[in-house]
Order: C-alpha cells, then sequence, then structure tokens
C-alpha cells in the first residue's frame, strides 16, 4: 500500500452462519435528515452511516482480536489429550489471582495449568502487527523500520501511548482471553475437531514465519492458531447449547422495541442560498462583465438557480408538508427538483428511489428517529426540520413495526470452478490445461442430484452427500445446511431461489452463482427475523456474562518485565 493511501476497512471473516455466500448487508440508514455526504452532489438521498476516519480505522484492524474472540470466523485452539465431549459444569476455582504464581522464570502469560512463553507472546503480537500494517502505513509509518516503542499514536486515536503499548494491549488481552477459554474447554473435556485440525494446517501452510519476527518459529504460529481454534470453537459450541423460551424472546423484544423495529419514510432536502451565499452571488455578479448571447446566459442562469431564495424554499417546504399520501407527495418533490431546482431529468427515477426507504431504524439522540419512533406518529403524518442550509420534509409511509418475514433453513451441495479455468468454449475444449470448468461443476451437480434422487430423496440423505462432496467449508460439517437465512443476505440468485414464492419443503434444484454451482434442497421457513435477531442479541449477552465469570473461575497473570522486553 502507497504512504499515504487510506487503509481499507477490513473485511470480516467467516462465521458460521451465513459462510462466504453471505452478501455485505447494507448499512442502516442513518436516522439524520437525508443530507448530502457533500453539498455540492445535492442527491437527497437518505444518508448511510459510514466511517471515515483513520484512527477507526485502526481499531477495525483489532475487531476480532479483542475481548469478543468468539465474534471471530478465525476459529483456532489448542488440542488437549481428551475426547471432545459436552460441557461439563465447571468446578470451584483452585485459586485466585493474588494465589497464582509462575510455573517458571520465562512465563510470560500464565494461568494455573497453562503458560505462554516470550516467542509464543511475539508471535501474539506480531500476529497483530502484520494486520495493522496498512493503517501504519496511511500514517507514514513502516513497521519494519519504526522504533513502536517511542513512536506515539496519531492524536485522532484519542490515547497516549506508543505504537508498541497499544499493539501489546491487544495481545495481551488476546493472550488472557485464549488461556481463560483453554482452561474452560479442557475443564469441559471440549476439544478440536478433525476439520478444526485441518483448517490450522491449511492456515499454517500459507503463513510467511518471516513476517512474525527473527524468534518466532513455525511451532509457536501453530500453536498460537490452535490456540485461536479451540477458544472460539468452544465459545460457539456453548453458544449453541444455549436456550431460549418464546416468553424469554418476546419479553426480550418489549424491552428493546426500538432496536428491532424499522419503520417506512419518504423524505427531501430543499436547500437554499444562507445570507452569506446570496451577498457573495450579489458581489460576483456586481464584479463580473457578462457577455452578450444566449450560451452565457444560459450557463448563468443554470448555475444561480441551483439553490433557491430561502423565502422560495421555506414556501415550497411548507406545501410539501401539507400533503399526507405518498403519491402525492412524490409528485410534489418531481415538480420542485425539475421545475424550481433544475435538476437532471435523466436521473430523476434514480433520485426518487434513494429518497425512500421501508427499513428505517431508530438512533438515539437524533431528532427525525424520535419523531418516527416516538409512538405518536402514523402513515400520513408529515414532519419537517429546518437545517442551517436547508429545510428536510418527512412523510411516514410505515408506521415502525418488527420484521415478521420467516427466514428460511436451507442445504446446498457447492463445486467450485478452479481459478484458472475459463467458461469460454476454447478453453472448456482443454479442461486438462484450464482445470475445473463450470460445465465440469454443472455436470457433478446433475450427478450428485440424480444419486440422490436414486437413493431414498430425504433430507437426511441430501446432508450425507453435501458431507461427501461439497467444497463449501462453512457448511461441509452441517451437511451443507444454513438455518435462520434471512432475504438479501445470499448472493442473488441463491437468495432468489430460497425465496421463491412457490418455494416448498423439499424442492430441489441446481443453482449458477459467482462462486459456482449448487445443488439446493429447501428445508423449510425457519423462525422470524426479529426473533432469530433476538436469539443472536441474547446469546451474545449470556456469553459475555459467561466469560466474565469463567475469568473469575480461571484468573491469569502478566509478568510485564518479559513482556515489555519483547522486540
Amino acid at each position: 500500500m502507497e504512504q499515504n493511501q487510506k487503509p481499507d476497512t477490513p473485511e470480516e471473516e467467516y462465521t458460521g452462519i451465513l459462510g462466504d455466500y453471505q452478501e455485505t448487508p447494507e448499512e442502516p440508514a442513518s436516522t439524520e435528515t437525508p443530507v448530502q455526504e457533500e453539498k455540492p452532489k445535492k442527491n437527497n438521498t437518505l444518508k448511510t452511516v459510514g466511517i471515515a476516519v483513520a484512527s477507526a480505522a485502526i481499531l477495525g484492524c483489532l475487531g476480532f482480536l479483542g475481548v469478543k474472540l468468539w465474534n471471530s470466523s478465525d476459529r483456532s485452539a489448542v488440542q488437549p489429550e481428551t475426547s471432545q465431549g459436552e460441557i461439563s459444569e465447571n468446578a470451584e476455582p483452585t485459586s485466585n489471582p493474588a494465589d497464582l504464581l509462575p510455573p517458571n522464570d520465562t512465563a510470560a502469560v500464565y494461568s494455573e495449568n497453562l503458560e505462554i512463553s516470550p516467542n509464543l507472546m511475539a508471535c501474539f503480537y506480531h500476529d497483530i502487527l502484520n494486520q495493522m500494517s496498512s493503517a501504519m502505513s496511511y500514517y507514514g509509518l513502516d513497521p519494519a523500520t519504526a522504533d513502536l516503542k517511542t513512536e506515539k499514536l496519531p492524536e485522532e486515536a484519542g490515547e497516549d501511548k506508543t505504537w508498541f503499548e497499544y499493539i501489546m494491549e491487544q495481545a495481551k488481552n488476546s493472550a488472557e482471553q485464549l488461556l481463560v477459554l483453554q482452561e474452560a474447554a479442557n475443564a469441559a473435556s471440549y476439544t478440536m475437531t478433525d476439520e478444526d485440525k485441518q483448517t490450522v494446517e491449511e492456515k499454517l501452510s500459507s503463513v510467511d514465519v518471516a513476517s512474525y519476527g527473527d524468534d518466532v518459529t513455525e511451532e509457536d504460529i501453530r500453536t498460537m492458531y490452535e490456540m485461536q481454534m479451540l477458544a472460539s470453537s468452544y465459545v460457539n459450541h456453548v453458544m449453541d447449547n444455549m436456550e431460549f423460551t418464546d416468553e424469554d424472546l418476546q419479553t426480550y423484544y418489549e424491552e428493546n422495541k426500538k432496536s428491532f423495529d424499522t419503520c417506512g419514510l419518504i423524505g427531501y432536502n430543499i436547500y437554499f442560498q444562507t445570507e452569506e451565499e446570496t451577498t457573495a452571488d450579489a458581489e460576483t455578479e456586481a464584479g463580473s462583465e457578462t457577455e452578450a448571447g444566449s450560451e452565457t446566459e444560459a450557463e448563468f442562469e443554470t448555475e444561480a438557480e441551483t439553490d433557491l431564495p430561502q423565502e422560495e424554499a421555506k414556501k415550497l417546504a411548507d406545501e410539501l408538508q401539507k400533503i399526507k399520501e405518498h403519491d402525492a407527495f412524490e409528485e410534489k418533490v418531481k415538480d420542485i427538483y425539475l421545475n424550481y431546482e433544475h435538476r437532471d431529468a435523466e436521473i430523476l427515477d434514480t433520485m426518487l428511489s434513494q429518497i425512500q426507504s421501508d427499513a428505517f431504524t431508530y438512533q438515539e439522540g437524533f431528532e427525525l428517529a424520535d419523531w418516527a419512533f416516538g409512538g405518536e406518529a402514523k402513515v400520513g403524518d408529515t414532519y419537517m426540520i429546518e437545517n442551517d442550509d436547508h429545510y428536510s420534509v418527512y412523510l411516514m409511509t410505515r408506521e415502525p413495526s418488527r420484521d415478521d418475514t420467516s427466514t428460511v433453513n436451507v442445504r446446498h451441495i457447492l463445486f467450485m470452478p478452479s481459478e484458472d479455468s475459463s467458461t469460454s468454449e476454447e478453453e472448456n475444449a482443454t479442461a486438462e490445461t484450464a482445470g475445473k470448468t463450470l460445465e465440469d461443476c454443472r455436470k457433478s451437480a446433475e450427478d450428485v442430484l440424480a444419486e440422490w434422487e436414486a437413493g431414498d430423496k430425504t433430507e437426511e440423505s441430501f446432508g450425507e452427500l453435501a458431507e461427501k462432496y461439497t467444497e463449501d467449508p462453512g457448511s461441509k460439517s452441517t451437511g451443507g445446511l444454513y438455518e435462520s437465512v434471512s432475504p438479501g443476505q445470499m448472493v442473488t440468485e441463491f437468495n432468489d431461489w430460497c425465496f421463491d414464492a412457490n418455494r416448498k419443503t423439499g424442492d430441489t434444484g441446481i443453482v449458477e452463482t459467482s462462486y459456482g454451482i449448487h445443488v439446493m434442497y429447501f428445508s423449510g421457513t425457519g423462525d422470524p427475523i426479529w426473533k432469530t435477531t433476538a436469539k443472536s442479541q441474547m446469546k451474545n449477552e449470556h456469553v459475555d456474562q459467561w466469560f466474565e465469570e469463567q475469568k473469575t473461575l480461571y484468573p491469569v497473570a502478566m509478568n510485564d518485565e518479559i513482556i515489555n522486553s519483547i522486540a
């Protein structure tokens, strides 16, 4: 990355729910007035929330290595010499932090039964450092040459620390978390699965050992990967075993209605010239010599009429606010857009689609959200907000409610073409040189579907074939199953097949997406979206509480003298 290039936002990795086939969800519409990103654009779009500051990007680099390792897709862990089993009740702690003694003079971090060596701690440190390299480059730092023990974080990070202190703090958090979770997993006789072990080996095969510093070995990196895998896998296991009744979920919804509900709004910004802009325009006009001719006059008029006088803008806003029907509101917006603001007619339809939302979400502290979710606004009600340089007028098209749309459960068997394959006829004619082509994948999909149809044609037998054939690592161990899938979360073709209005339990089919060819099996509908969201949120809250209990049961101590000596 070039030195002053802004770092990209780190991508979320696989979470075990929607796998690699989840489309990036749209950001929720902001509850601020639909102002533009920059005034000259004036597209009247209901603005989405975004993060552009570099300090946020720094923190984002550490998002899956911080306190909540179980939200990580990097499921790594150490394998104790016991068999995998159910969660057992935790015993009383055998020690407390004050009584905890280091097992030897070189342990950097340690718990009752486990320790992390200086080399392994250096491995944790460099793992985070490697992930932060793009953010550091943005600030002109080369991680390979900069003295990170003296270089301070940028002011916008809001912390008076050196880069070393900041990165090592994250490494210490990760080390503590991993030791606590490994102690808990060992006590429950929980171990890695064969797939977990294979994932560790695959990840290790592509690692650059040299990027972890001179003292870190491949075995240190393997140990770190195994610790991460076991810890995350065990927490996922704990969460999978959490159960909530319908009454629990309904109560949670009632207590957090605003975080679940959405409403429908259409809104438009009518911009006006401020007093300062009017004065500046008058001075420019008085001091310029305008050439005669229709072309020059037309150019001047187009610029001058971009913003309206405030009095005229207020009159139009008042007229818009009196309208109570969606279609009439939209027609008035068209009139203002074309005949008063003289905007581009060619993008009118696009603009109209951008100024309305049927999934407007609540955010605390915003005037529009307080009105929309305050309990009194009804369909047909309007609301105006006066801003420094524009009036925003909104019409409610749907009152706040939770999303009762049903999710679906679906199984699939994926066949992926080789990276070097081509779908052209010339390349397909020479499969040996082109690798596995899309046509090869389609043939494999047809053969597997035929194999299933020749058998007992049950969901169980489909799952067995998925475990045998699928090339989707995110669903191989579950027999190709994805549960509680909501509309829009899968790639388009996959999504359209799942949510076809005529889809019935037991339906099968073959679908082509950008990932390859999928053999599909429709398992049926699941819980409504609000209920799956409530379950997810409740699990996260409960596992947070559970982890705090584990920290008490399995305390961890740090040897800061050794930790701070790491280069």
